[in-house]
């Protein structure tokens, strides 16, 4: 993967490791920088656990969704505004990069660019 996988609590499934385009690498080292940064900026990049996966559609099974689920752990108390207001930036952003990526080829913008973030605080 990338340095950040090291550094930080990121969990890759073993079906996104078993991607063999390295187009979908690339992407993803995007995504990842764009989260990370995002939340260094905001102060919120310690405590977190990023976990990286195709989840299934529950309603079409066979369909794969892109899902990066982002969850704060053990932090200081964030009301559901600031929560919200948080969750926004960082999908504005991701959102933004996927929009100007242009040396990634199509397919895997067709396959993973519609990805879902997911933002959880740890109770």
């Amino acid at each position: 993967m990338s340095f950040w996988d090291r550094l930080y609590n990121i969990k890759v499934s073993p079906e996104i490791r078993g991607i063999t385009n390295k187009n979908f690498y690339k992407f993803l080292n995007e995504i990842v920088s764009v989260i990370l940064f995002q939340l260094m900026k905001l102060e919120k990049k310690d405590n977190i656990e990023i976990n990286v996966e195709l989840s299934r559609d529950l309603e079409v099974p066979e369909w794969r969704e892109f899902v990066i689920t982002i969850k704060l752990l053990s932090m200081d108390y964030m009301d559901d505004k600031e929560f919200f207001s948080l969750w926004k930036k960082i999908d504005g952003s991701v959102r933004d990069r996927i929009s100007s990526i242009k040396d990634v080829d199509k397919e895997v913008l067709e396959k993973y660019g519609k990805l879902i973030i997911i933002l959880e605080k740890d109770e």
